[in-house]
């Protein structure tokens, strides 16, 4: 909202810019008197609608643009990104994570850009799927679901861990080794096959062959 100077100085500013119009001097003093009645919020509608300044919820929506166009999250969950995905549903993806803590350390990303107190529930669902995965694909003894954020994205880190296995620094995995643990832990779709229609028409009876006399 506009303070009282901040009114003054555009006010003023209007008054002159209108002074110099190439119209009648009525029409001028008409155009002014519209401007010097007007109060803060109807002054702030008028530079909005002639473009002079931004709202506040577009100004939100275009740093809100910004930050998505730069989160490397939003680029993977649209494919702009390669990633070694594992599995998906309408709410968000499941993929490896390059650079592991432990063998198999997966993150579940929302496909829209929303802090972590809006990941959606259907993200934790997977997150669960997933573990259960971990466990049967890869023996894992235990597997830790928790929520973090980078770039203002929620994510969910899907963490196995191992009896014989200390969680390490972090440190790039080999691509190798990431299409290994892909092919063991992808979730394949399967195929549909079409259903035959079964005929509802009912056999025709056989006709009895003649009695023959001896």
């Amino acid at each position: 909202m506009l303070n009282e100077q901040e009114i003054k100085k555009i006010k003023e500013q209007i008054t002159a810019q209108i002074k110099s119009w190439q119209v009648p001097e009525e029409q001028k003093q008409q155009a002014i008197s519209q401007v010097e009645s007007m109060n803060s919020e109807q002054l702030e509608q008028f530079l909005i609608q002639n473009k002079l300044i931004k709202s506040e919820q577009s100004e939100k929506t275009a740093t809100q643009q910004t930050q998505e166009n730069q989160c490397p999250f939003c680029l993977i969950s649209e494919n702009k990104i390669p990633s070694y995905k594992i599995d998906e549903d309408s709410k968000s993806i499941a993929i490896l994570e390059i650079n592991p803590l432990t063998k198999g350390h997966t993150i579940i990303i929302p496909k829209k850009h929303q802090d972590t107190e809006k990941i959606p529930s259907q993200a934790f669902t997977l997150a669960k799927k997933i573990s259960k995965k971990l466990k049967s694909k890869l023996k894992a003894d235990n597997v830790e679901i928790n929520a973090s954020s980078i770039s203002g994205h929620g994510f969910i880190n899907v963490m196995p861990f191992y009896k014989n296995q200390k969680p390490t620094q972090r440190k790039k995995a080999e691509e190798s080794e990431l299409k290994k643990l892909q092919e063991k832990l992808i979730t394949k779709k399967r195929e549909i096959k079409p259903k035959t229609k079964k005929s509802s028409k009912k056999p025709k009876k056989l006709e009895k062959a003649p009695v023959r006399v001896p």
